[in-house]
């Protein structure tokens, strides 16, 4: 007689399957951080290559509207600043001074304006000359696109003081902002008068 057998193999114990689901579980919960992880990452660096987003608000606290035409008293602002940084120095500073002044030229013309300045500023170190300059009249004609300055000019070297008055003619033009020329004006002609 033929005795029929049946061979049950063994199955895993319940407390071995619900570990393997788990263990299955815990993979896909990983796999999902790291996809998650991945796209947070390209995403903040977009955002830090973008840069920030600044939103200028007016009183009322709307939006404000930024205005980008440059007016005559920012053009005045621009000029002392750059008569701040061109004519106001000491044998210790003049290299620095006339580096700040460079970024109110015309960036074509910034080499020129360095090749100009050497001899300036070998003079002023050799003979340790000290010069202020303090501005009394600025005007400012936006057709012609001229500056006028008169500012009294104080120079000091061996114990010397002397006091003069300075005038310029800036011819200037309107171009790019940036961090360090905010106003966007940028000199492209400077000629210095006699006084009076």
């Amino acid at each position: 007689m033929k005795d029929k057998i049946s061979v049950q193999l063994s199955s895993y114990p319940k407390a071995m399957r619900e570990f393997a689901e788990e263990n299955l579980n815990i993979k896909f919960l990983c796999g999902g951080l790291l996809a998650a992880t991945f796209l947070m990452l390209i995403l903040v660096l977009y955002l830090v290559k973008r840069g920030p987003t600044v939103i200028a608000l007016d009183g009322s606290g709307s939006t404000a509207v930024i205005e980008t035409k440059v007016t005559d008293l920012q053009i005045e602002a621009a000029a002392k600043e750059y008569i701040r940084y061109r004519y106001s120095w000491d044998e210790k500073s003049i290299g620095e001074q006339l580096d700040r002044a460079k970024f109110f030229v015309l960036p074509s013309l910034a080499q020129a304006f360095e090749r100009s300045m050497l001899e300036t500023e070998k003079f002023v170190r050799e003979k340790k000359v000290r010069q202020r300059v303090y501005p009394k009249a600025v005007t400012v004609d936006l057709k012609e696109k001229r500056i006028v300055i008169i500012a009294d000019r104080i120079t000091e070297f061996d114990n010397l003081k002397a006091a003069t008055e300075l005038k310029l003619l800036l011819l200037f033009a309107v171009d790019d902002r940036t961090v360090v020329n905010p106003w966007g004006v940028y000199i492209t002609k400077e000629t210095e008068e006699g006084s009076r």
